[in-house]
């Protein structure tokens, strides 16, 4: 076995595997870890240094013996897929068990603590297939970290996922939502984070882990609003009649509109976030204003 953890990683192509993979691959290039890619047919490559070692894994019913291979030797399965990936990922469970290199399999949770009464919204059925994941691990004897965050920072200030519009200087509340937190995630921080845990796998066995840096109430959004536009922030409400109606919808309204009502009923489930060596935080205020220069 290496000296160095061997870690592999799947799904790298989105917004959460991106900036996991670059991190990693400077713990690669510095010699702390050996990264090994492991991709699907048809994949885009052309990102991963030649040094990197590539396998292909087949996530079907005909790939079990490809899968076994693929995954030999990792003490570390980091799967970053996104939504249309995410059963799949019992495929690799397969190909895990049994494995005696293996420490833990970082699943794609990255999502919030959802409670089971929270999970029954018509349009939160696309997270219980997480759910199905980690119960199909357990099934099988393989070791499993979950990974949970609050909203993206790029969900909240782009996307307005809290109801938040730095240009038109309006916040939206919900509920107590003006005195509770929000818990924000940067996706930069997230990258960092996540790659810095992996350094050391055997802390992360059958471990939840909460990654958040940001924790701003309604009340810090409407100062850091007023801040950036010179004026008075306007403050809407959003209602129980349109929060109903919005988890109904799709899962982008969906998700929305439970994270809304997390924040309104302060609602985040567990905390302790681990300490980050090396990471270089900054104040909400900062990170507003940096959105501000980009939405």
């Amino acid at each position: 076995m290496s000296s160095v953890p061997v870690i592999g990683h799947i799904g790298y192509s989105g917004l959460v595997g991106k900036s996991i993979l670059t991190n990693l691959l400077e713990h690669h290039k510095a010699g702390k870890v050996r990264l090994v890619v492991l991709y699907r047919e048809g994949s885009d490559l052309s990102q991963i240094p030649d040094d990197v070692e590539k396998r292909l894994v087949q996530l079907d019913d005909s790939g079990a013996e490809q899968n076994k291979k693929a995954v030999e030797g990792l003490e570390v399965l980091l799967s970053t897929v996104g939504a249309a990936g995410l059963k799949a990922q019992t495929y690799l469970i397969d190909a895990l068990e049994g494995s005696k290199a293996l420490k833990t399999f970082v699943h794609s949770d990255f999502g919030t603590n959802w409670s089971a009464k929270e999970l029954e919204a018509p349009g939160l059925a696309v997270i219980k297939v997480k759910e199905h994941v980690v119960e199909h691990a357990e099934k099988k004897g393989v070791p499993i970290t979950n990974i949970r965050v609050g909203a993206f920072d790029v969900y909240v200030f782009k996307f307005q996922a809290g109801g938040t519009d730095i240009k038109g200087n309006k916040q939206q509340i919900f509920r107590n939502s003006l005195k509770n937190p929000l818990r924000i995630t940067s996706i930069p921080y997230l990258g960092y984070a996540t790659a810095q845990l992996l350094l050391k796998p055997q802390q992360l066995v059958n471990q939840t882990i909460q990654l958040y840096d940001f924790s701003p109430t309604g009340q810090d959004f409407v100062d850091a609003l007023t801040k950036i536009n010179g004026s008075q922030a306007v403050i809407t409400h959003y209602s129980e009649e349109q929060y109903q109606a919005d988890l109904k919808a799709g899962p982008g309204q969906a998700i929305g509109a439970a994270i809304k009502a997390k924040w309104g009923d302060d609602n985040w489930g567990p905390d302790g976030v681990p300490d980050i060596e090396g990471w270089k935080s900054k104040s909400f205020e900062e990170l507003a204003k940096e959105w501000a220069a980009q939405v």
